[in-house]
Protein backbone atom coordinates (compact mmCIF):
# COMPACT_ATOMS: atom_id res chain seq x y z
CA UNK A 1 0.00 0.00 0.00
CA UNK A 2 2.81 2.27 0.76
CA UNK A 3 4.59 1.62 -2.23
CA UNK A 4 1.27 2.29 -4.24
CA UNK A 5 1.40 6.10 -2.37
CA UNK A 6 5.28 7.18 -3.44
CA UNK A 7 4.01 6.17 -7.24
CA UNK A 8 1.06 8.29 -7.03
CA UNK A 9 2.74 11.06 -5.38
CA UNK A 10 5.90 10.34 -7.84
CA UNK A 11 3.21 10.91 -10.53
CA UNK A 12 0.95 13.83 -9.44
CA UNK A 13 4.42 15.58 -8.98
CA UNK A 14 5.67 15.03 -12.37
CA UNK A 15 2.08 16.16 -13.81
CA UNK A 16 2.41 19.32 -11.46
CA UNK A 17 6.01 20.13 -12.89
CA UNK A 18 4.91 19.60 -16.32
CA UNK A 19 1.90 22.24 -15.73
CA UNK A 20 4.01 24.91 -14.55
CA UNK A 21 7.02 23.86 -16.83
CA UNK A 22 4.34 24.70 -19.68
CA UNK A 23 2.72 28.36 -18.07
CA UNK A 24 6.37 29.11 -17.85
CA UNK A 25 6.46 28.62 -22.01
CA UNK A 26 3.39 30.19 -22.52
CA UNK A 27 3.12 33.28 -24.26
CA UNK A 28 2.54 36.81 -21.83
CA UNK A 29 -0.73 38.20 -22.59
CA UNK A 30 -0.56 41.48 -24.43
CA UNK A 31 -2.96 44.12 -23.22
CA UNK A 32 -2.00 46.50 -26.34
CA UNK A 33 -2.13 49.51 -24.16
CA UNK A 34 0.13 51.39 -26.51
CA UNK A 35 -3.32 52.15 -28.01
CA UNK A 36 -3.78 54.18 -25.43
CA UNK A 37 -0.15 55.81 -25.21
CA UNK A 38 0.87 58.35 -22.69
CA UNK A 39 3.84 60.30 -22.81
CA UNK A 40 5.21 64.12 -22.01
CA UNK A 41 5.56 66.26 -25.19
CA UNK A 42 3.22 63.98 -26.73
CA UNK A 43 1.03 66.26 -29.43
CA UNK A 44 -1.86 65.36 -31.83
CA UNK A 45 -4.18 67.74 -34.43
CA UNK A 46 -7.38 67.07 -35.28
CA UNK A 47 -9.26 68.94 -38.18
CA UNK A 48 -13.06 69.00 -36.41
CA UNK A 49 -16.10 69.67 -38.45
CA UNK A 50 -19.14 70.22 -36.31
CA UNK A 51 -22.66 70.90 -36.45
CA UNK A 52 -24.74 72.40 -33.81
CA UNK A 53 -28.67 71.95 -33.45
CA UNK A 54 -30.78 74.72 -32.17
CA UNK A 55 -34.48 73.71 -31.88
CA UNK A 56 -35.71 76.67 -30.31
CA UNK A 57 -34.33 78.71 -33.38
CA UNK A 58 -35.06 75.49 -35.69
CA UNK A 59 -31.70 76.24 -36.77
CA UNK A 60 -28.04 74.52 -37.17
CA UNK A 61 -24.60 75.70 -37.61
CA UNK A 62 -21.61 74.16 -38.92
CA UNK A 63 -18.03 74.87 -37.54
CA UNK A 64 -14.99 73.76 -38.93
CA UNK A 65 -11.66 74.15 -36.98
CA UNK A 66 -8.99 72.55 -35.42
CA UNK A 67 -7.87 71.16 -32.32
CA UNK A 68 -4.37 70.72 -30.89
CA UNK A 69 -4.23 68.33 -27.68
CA UNK A 70 -0.32 68.50 -26.19
CA UNK A 71 0.49 66.68 -22.87
CA UNK A 72 1.93 69.47 -20.55
CA UNK A 73 2.65 67.52 -17.42
CA UNK A 74 2.05 64.95 -14.90
CA UNK A 75 0.95 64.67 -11.49
CA UNK A 76 -0.23 61.96 -8.91
CA UNK A 77 -3.49 61.16 -8.07
CA UNK A 78 -4.98 60.93 -4.54
CA UNK A 79 -4.53 57.13 -5.31
CA UNK A 80 -1.26 57.30 -6.16
CA UNK A 81 -1.61 56.73 -9.90
CA UNK A 82 0.36 58.99 -12.99
CA UNK A 83 -2.16 61.42 -14.37
CA UNK A 84 -1.19 63.22 -17.59
CA UNK A 85 -2.46 66.69 -18.08
CA UNK A 86 -3.50 67.39 -21.69
CA UNK A 87 -4.10 71.00 -22.81
CA UNK A 88 -6.18 71.73 -25.45
CA UNK A 89 -6.26 74.39 -28.02
CA UNK A 90 -8.58 75.56 -30.36
CA UNK A 91 -7.39 77.66 -33.63
CA UNK A 92 -9.04 80.40 -33.89
CA UNK A 93 -8.36 82.73 -37.03
CA UNK A 94 -5.35 81.14 -37.58
CA UNK A 95 -4.36 81.57 -34.16
CA UNK A 96 -3.88 78.64 -31.23
CA UNK A 97 -5.90 79.66 -28.38
CA UNK A 98 -6.15 77.34 -24.85
CA UNK A 99 -9.57 75.81 -24.84
CA UNK A 100 -9.43 73.33 -21.76
CA UNK A 101 -8.05 71.14 -19.75
CA UNK A 102 -7.87 67.04 -20.33
CA UNK A 103 -6.42 64.63 -17.80
CA UNK A 104 -6.16 60.95 -18.78
CA UNK A 105 -4.50 58.00 -17.13
CA UNK A 106 -4.28 53.91 -17.56
CA UNK A 107 -4.77 51.65 -14.92
CA UNK A 108 -4.49 47.40 -15.34
CA UNK A 109 -7.80 47.57 -16.70
CA UNK A 110 -8.94 50.80 -18.14
CA UNK A 111 -8.20 53.69 -19.98
CA UNK A 112 -9.39 56.81 -18.58
CA UNK A 113 -10.15 60.11 -19.61
CA UNK A 114 -11.34 63.18 -17.52
CA UNK A 115 -13.00 66.46 -19.25
CA UNK A 116 -15.34 68.83 -18.31
CA UNK A 117 -15.31 67.26 -15.09
CA UNK A 118 -16.50 63.59 -16.10
CA UNK A 119 -14.41 60.84 -16.19
CA UNK A 120 -15.25 58.01 -19.01
CA UNK A 121 -13.92 54.88 -19.67
CA UNK A 122 -12.50 55.21 -23.44
CA UNK A 123 -10.82 51.66 -23.46
CA UNK A 124 -10.25 48.29 -21.51
CA UNK A 125 -8.02 45.77 -21.35
CA UNK A 126 -6.85 43.43 -23.01
CA UNK A 127 -8.14 45.49 -25.76
CA UNK A 128 -9.91 42.08 -27.73
CA UNK A 129 -12.69 42.29 -30.25
CA UNK A 130 -16.06 41.70 -28.60
CA UNK A 131 -15.47 43.36 -25.51
CA UNK A 132 -17.77 45.01 -23.74
CA UNK A 133 -17.90 47.91 -20.84
CA UNK A 134 -19.89 50.99 -19.32
CA UNK A 135 -18.21 54.39 -20.73
CA UNK A 136 -19.96 56.21 -18.16
CA UNK A 137 -19.45 53.96 -15.40
CA UNK A 138 -17.20 56.59 -13.54
CA UNK A 139 -19.71 59.94 -13.83
CA UNK A 140 -23.36 60.51 -13.52
CA UNK A 141 -24.57 59.97 -17.24
CA UNK A 142 -26.49 57.28 -18.27
CA UNK A 143 -25.21 53.85 -19.35
CA UNK A 144 -23.63 53.68 -22.54
CA UNK A 145 -22.74 50.12 -23.46
CA UNK A 146 -19.64 50.49 -25.79
CA UNK A 147 -17.24 47.93 -27.07
CA UNK A 148 -14.47 46.74 -29.04
CA UNK A 149 -15.94 46.25 -32.44
CA UNK A 150 -13.70 46.34 -35.66
CA UNK A 151 -9.68 46.24 -36.66
CA UNK A 152 -8.54 47.59 -39.71
CA UNK A 153 -5.42 46.33 -41.12
CA UNK A 154 -4.72 49.14 -42.99
CA UNK A 155 -6.70 52.71 -42.53
CA UNK A 156 -6.11 55.91 -44.17
CA UNK A 157 -7.18 58.96 -42.25
CA UNK A 158 -6.54 62.39 -43.78
CA UNK A 159 -4.44 60.81 -45.65
CA UNK A 160 -2.28 59.20 -43.29
CA UNK A 161 -2.04 55.92 -43.52
CA UNK A 162 -2.38 53.76 -40.17
CA UNK A 163 -1.88 49.94 -39.73
CA UNK A 164 -3.32 47.70 -37.00
CA UNK A 165 -6.22 50.18 -35.79
CA UNK A 166 -9.11 49.44 -33.74
CA UNK A 167 -12.48 50.99 -33.08
CA UNK A 168 -14.61 51.04 -30.41
CA UNK A 169 -18.39 51.89 -30.54
CA UNK A 170 -20.76 53.11 -28.57
CA UNK A 171 -24.82 53.54 -28.97
CA UNK A 172 -27.94 54.24 -26.79
CA UNK A 173 -31.03 54.93 -29.49
CA UNK A 174 -34.32 55.44 -28.86
CA UNK A 175 -37.62 57.72 -29.88
CA UNK A 176 -36.32 60.94 -28.21
CA UNK A 177 -32.59 60.97 -28.29
CA UNK A 178 -29.50 59.14 -30.22
CA UNK A 179 -26.37 59.03 -28.85
CA UNK A 180 -23.64 57.42 -31.96
CA UNK A 181 -19.72 57.13 -30.79
CA UNK A 182 -17.60 55.45 -32.66
CA UNK A 183 -13.64 56.06 -31.69
CA UNK A 184 -10.34 54.37 -33.37
CA UNK A 185 -7.21 54.21 -32.20
CA UNK A 186 -3.86 53.28 -33.70
CA UNK A 187 -0.91 51.66 -32.03
CA UNK A 188 1.57 53.85 -30.37
CA UNK A 189 -0.18 56.93 -31.34
CA UNK A 190 -3.69 57.00 -29.96
CA UNK A 191 -7.10 58.68 -31.26
CA UNK A 192 -6.90 58.97 -34.93
CA UNK A 193 -10.19 59.63 -35.67
CA UNK A 194 -13.74 60.14 -33.60
CA UNK A 195 -17.29 60.69 -35.33
CA UNK A 196 -20.04 61.62 -32.35
CA UNK A 197 -24.18 62.22 -32.75
CA UNK A 198 -25.69 63.25 -29.53
CA UNK A 199 -29.36 64.37 -30.80
CA UNK A 200 -32.47 65.17 -29.19
CA UNK A 201 -35.37 63.82 -31.90
CA UNK A 202 -39.24 64.80 -32.11
CA UNK A 203 -41.23 61.63 -30.97
CA UNK A 204 -44.05 62.20 -33.62
CA UNK A 205 -41.29 62.67 -36.87
CA UNK A 206 -38.01 61.74 -35.39
CA UNK A 207 -36.64 65.13 -36.66
CA UNK A 208 -33.58 66.66 -34.68
CA UNK A 209 -34.82 69.36 -32.30
CA UNK A 210 -31.30 69.87 -30.37
CA UNK A 211 -27.92 68.71 -29.86
CA UNK A 212 -24.43 68.46 -31.85
CA UNK A 213 -22.62 65.93 -34.15
CA UNK A 214 -18.79 66.10 -34.61
CA UNK A 215 -16.17 64.15 -36.87
CA UNK A 216 -12.23 64.30 -35.57
CA UNK A 217 -10.20 63.26 -37.90
CA UNK A 218 -6.06 63.19 -37.46
CA UNK A 219 -3.72 65.84 -39.35
CA UNK A 220 -0.59 65.44 -37.92
CA UNK A 221 1.11 63.69 -34.48
CA UNK A 222 4.64 63.54 -32.86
Amino acid sequence: MMHRIKIFSFLFLIIGLSACKKDSLAPAVDFKYNYYPLSLTKVLIYDVDSTAYDGFANSSKNFKFQIKDSVADTFKDDNNRQVFRIERYKKIAGVWKYHKTITRLLTIRSAEETIDNKTYIRMVFPAEIDTYWDVNSKNVLDNLETSLNKTYDNLSVNNLNFNNALQTYSENKNLIEEIVETNIYAPDIGLISSAVRAVDLKIETGKITNGYEYTMKVNSYK
